[in-house]
């Protein structure tokens, strides 16, 4: 993500002095990365003297073209008169008969790249007979264009000589390749490479940028090094791609280091599966630690799938756990933790864990089967997995697995409104955690940090015990953490939980800030549970705010997009913020459609923690309504659930409600009693809302 931002930084500095003009050839070929690169720039330059210009086929789906400031154009085969302009720039003083000039026009059939290979195989030709016999051999235009070009390109090649091995070697590296990796491969005097290269390079086939020994070859186009590689047999290339991996690991211990993918293509090509398997699990975990999820899941999956034709055995299946341990993760990043995608992986994983009788490798996929579940709001389930963590982890004696199992016991025993103990797991999570021995859990165990986890849930947890101004400290610690980290998993994790607190205490100016950024890095980088989440928390800061009807609109995308993932977790917290901006709105109706829901959603799957907030939003609905008994009844039930979670922040908001209630009805000293010893509890935090509300309302009341 820095790197990303590196780059449109550095855009935005050159344009600021003079105009610049950026061309992506081929988009059609993109990785996931690029993409994300081309998206932002894309969104950027709209304000920017920047012109940017991408080619690409009409399969490809451009996700931007709708945008303003975008502009499409369909380039077409270029007509006849443009065909004859380009035939007589390449003949140049060497003008061809018009009889050929015009078969030429009919065969290649407007395809510039075509026109120009055609016209040149003609110009090579030593005599006229030769030239008619190369126009001869093009096939007419009902004859599809793609294999006509083939047949020239092939010709072409023929025509090098002893040159045309080097241009295969070519084609085997890859459409770009450097002089010291061909020169290793090829085997070649220097002389003999010099030569050979330039005879490829004057036929046009290949550019060199650079001088040797530092030069680097491109092939003019992706079908130019397709014809040479299609001229050789397959044992052949296999020999060539098993020569290139040798020489890539002895030689050049960088592209091994930094670009395993590499590697891992050519011991694939070469039938050099176990490396292959080896090398493609390394492309994995790069990418994941350079949180390019997209990436490492193709990665995992080209390791799997080799993996799967080795001799069923131990070890084939001891490799399987351990990629399937590290693709869940960046399954989840992806595609959201409740994707059935996630819970085939772990369940996987978990099955060859106990199958293998593997207690420590149980512990991921148990923890990744814990996120999956509980983010369906199966909670029960949870529980059990959590429970079998500890177990485990005092079985096997193993304080990492312990730290996970407080990782997944200090959500659930908030969601089940316990809030006492979910912030006892937090502390011995932190008292557990060390950053640099548990770096690598935020890629092992469910996607992000624990410790930023820790501290963005506990900032929820010490607004509910009654504690906002520790609460908010927090905040600051778990998104500096997550910046500190620089991983984005972790990152986009903490704005998630730390909108949450921030929800809790009713702070709109912060949850707007926080929701926002939330939502771009989640639009950015395509998360799309936290775009659904960041669409809810910012549709409750802008109908609380400044537009009702927009508020709405950002709730039920959120909602909707939630309910898409499969999610259930924390759908009763999102239920009770559209029926609180409801409420705003004067739509009290539609309101208590969303409490109906969110009170069932709570019976359904346990979750408890919220329970106390939808009873409040309840009651000021149906005093609205004119049923003022019922209201009564909802807010002395949420003072009641809320000190029994001994959630004090939770129950001060209901007994502001309900004092409020009574003293309108006049029972003024009744509403003096509830509200003054929940206030006198309270020993910070006395600038937020909710304290500020209640003082007010005290003060009244003495009066």
């Amino acid at each position: 993500m820095k790197t990303l931002d590196a780059l449109i930084a550095q855009l935005e500095a050159l344009s600021r002095f003079n105009p610049v003009l950026m061309i992506f050839e081929d988009a059609h070929w993109i990785d996931p990365t690029s993409m994300e690169v081309l998206s932002r720039v894309v969104d950027r330059i709209k304000t920017l003297r920047v012109l940017l210009i991408v080619t690409y086929r009409p399969e490809f789906d451009a996700p931007w073209i709708a945008r303003p400031h975008v502009t499409a154009l369909i380039l077409n085969r270029l007509g006849e008169r443009e065909i004859a302009q380009l035939i007589n720039r390449l003949s140049g003083n060497k003008p061809l008969p018009e009889s050929i000039k015009q078969d030429i026009i009919e065969r290649t059939d407007g395809v510039p790249l075509f026109a120009e290979e055609m016209t040149k195989a003609v110009l090579e030709a030593a005599d006229e007979g030769t030239i008619e016999r190369a126009v001869g051999v093009v096939p007419s235009p009902a004859v599809a264009v793609p294999a006509s070009l083939h047949a020239s390109l092939m010709a072409r090649l023929d025509r090098l000589g002893s040159a045309k091995e080097v241009a295969q070697v070519g084609a085997v590296i890859g459409r770009e390749f450097s002089h010291p990796l061909l020169a290793a491969v090829v085997g070649k005097p220097e002389l003999a490479l010099h030569s050979a290269l330039d005879r490829v390079i004057e036929a046009g086939l290949l550019f060199r940028q650079g001088a040797p020994p530092d030069a680097i070859y491109l092939f003019k186009h992706a079908l130019v090094q397709d014809a040479a590689y299609g001229t050789l047999l397959r044992e052949r290339r296999r020999a060539l791609h098993a020569r290139i991996v040798d020489a890539l690991e002895e030689s050049f211990a960088d592209i091994a280091e930094n670009r395993p993918e590499v590697l891992a293509n050519h011991c694939t090509e070469a039938g050099l599966d176990v490396r292959a398997i080896k090398y493609w699990r390394r492309a994995g975990e790069r990418a994941v630690r350079q949180a390019s999820n997209r990436e490492a899941i193709g990665h995992f999956r080209r390791a799997l799938a080799l993996n799967e034709k080795q001799d069923l055995d131990v070890g084939r299946s001891l490799t399987e756990l351990a990629i399937l341990s590290q693709l869940g993760p960046a399954l989840m990043s992806i595609h959201g933790w409740s994707a059935p995608e996630v819970g085939m992986a772990f369940e996987r994983a978990e099955h060859l864990a106990r199958e293998l009788e593997r207690s420590t490798d149980l512990a991921p996929p148990l923890t990744g089967l814990w996120l999956f579940h509980a983010a369906r709001g199966q909670y029960s389930r949870a529980e059990e997995i959590t429970n079998e963590l500890f177990n485990l982890a005092r079985t096997v004696d193993d304080a990492d697995i312990l730290l996970q199992a407080h990782h997944c016991a200090w959500p659930t025993r908030w969601f089940r409104g316990a809030i006492l103990d979910a912030n006892a797991h937090a502390d011995a999570g932190l008292e557990l955690y060390d950053e640099v021995r548990h770096a690598r859990h935020r890629f092992l165990y469910l996607g992000h940090d624990p410790a930023v986890c820790a501290l963005s849930i506990k900032a929820v947890l010490q607004w509910l015990l009654g504690h906002p101004t520790q609460g908010i400290q927090l905040e600051c610690n778990a998104i500096e953490m997550a910046r500190r980290l620089r991983h984005l998993p972790s990152l986009v994790h903490a704005l998630w939980f730390v909108c949450q607190a921030q929800v809790a205490r009713s702070d709109t100016a912060a949850v707007m800030n926080t929701a926002t950024e939330l939502l771009k890095l989640s639009e950015e980088h395509g998360l799309p549970q936290t775009r659904a989440i960041a669409s809810v928390y910012l549709g409750w800061s802008v109908g609380q705010t400044r537009d009702v009807a927009e508020g709405i609109r950002y709730l039920a995308e959120g909602l909707v997009a939630w309910n898409r993932l499969g999610s259930r977790g924390h759908l009763c917290l999102a239920l009770c913020l559209l029926a609180e901006t409801y409420f705003t709105g004067g739509q009290y109706e539609k309101g208590m459609e969303q409490v109906n829901l969110a009170i069932a959603a709570t019976s359904d799957m346990g979750d408890r923690w919220c329970l106390p907030r939808i009873h409040t939003i309840q009651a000021q609905l149906l005093r609205a309504l004119g049923e003022i008994d019922a209201a009564e009844a909802n807010l002395r039930k949420a003072v009641e659930i809320a000190a029994d979670q001994s959630a004090r922040g939770s129950q001060l908001r209901a007994a502001n409600s309900l004092a409020l209630l009574w003293r309108n009805q006049g029972k003024v000293r009744q509403a003096r009693e509830l509200l003054a010893p929940i206030y006198g509890w309270f020993t910070e935090g006395f600038d937020t809302l909710d304290l500020k509300e209640a003082k007010a309302l005290l003060d009244e009341l003495r009066d």
